[in-house]
């Protein structure tokens, strides 16, 4: 993946260990490379899915959401892969061309996360809770961990929580959960 650092692939290969958040693709409509890029970001190989993406993004046939959708599934690309800086540049180029979409949000966010800005993290969040996304437990989710990292762990507990209600198979939710009592404390 020629875009993405040295770093980023060392961490890759699990050199660097963070926290796990979750993240959002887009369906891009237009089919194409845009529709690739969709297909491999959240699954796929990611040094292959970062080349589709970028191809992409470098053709001129793409609608305005669709160009969109793209930057946030390379988004995906980039967090899964730990190039943080390069996922919060592409959110930002997401949201510059459609600010409606929950999904750059909630990938902004986990970027910001990782780069240890859990305030400016926990304000994407909210915009990603408000705006709306199809996984909407996925913003409930990395906004419970932004506010662990806030020290708010009943806000915490209480996002975890509304993730596993959203989607009762979210398994990481679950797991986060282990580690409070049934009021929110955290377990000695």
């Amino acid at each position: 993946m020629r875009g993405l650092s040295a770093v980023s692939a060392l961490a890759l290969l699990g050199v660097v260990a963070v926290s796990s958040q979750a993240n959002a693709v887009v369906l891009v409509l237009g089919g194409g490379a845009g529709s690739k890029c969709y297909a491999t970001a959240e699954f796929g190989d990611p040094f292959q899915a970062f080349d589709i993406c970028t191809r992409a993004l470098s053709g001129s046939e793409m609608t305005v959401r669709d160009r969109a959708a793209t930057y946030i599934n390379r988004s995906v690309v980039r967090l899964r892969v730990h190039d943080w800086a390069g996922a919060l540049a592409d959110t930002n180029l997401s949201i510059a061309r459609v600010s409606n979409l929950g999904e750059a949000y909630v990938n902004r966010g986990a970027a910001l996360l990782n780069l240890n800005k859990p305030q400016d993290a926990l304000g994407d969040l909210n915009k990603a809770i408000t705006v709306g996304l199809d996984k909407v437990h996925l913003a409930y989710y990395n906004r419970g961990l932004a506010k662990e990292k806030l020290n708010d762990m009943r806000g915490a507990f209480a996002d975890y929580k509304k993730a596993l209600d959203l989607d009762p198979t979210f398994a990481t939710a679950a797991d986060e959960l282990k580690r409070f009592g049934p009021d929110g404390t955290v377990r000695s």
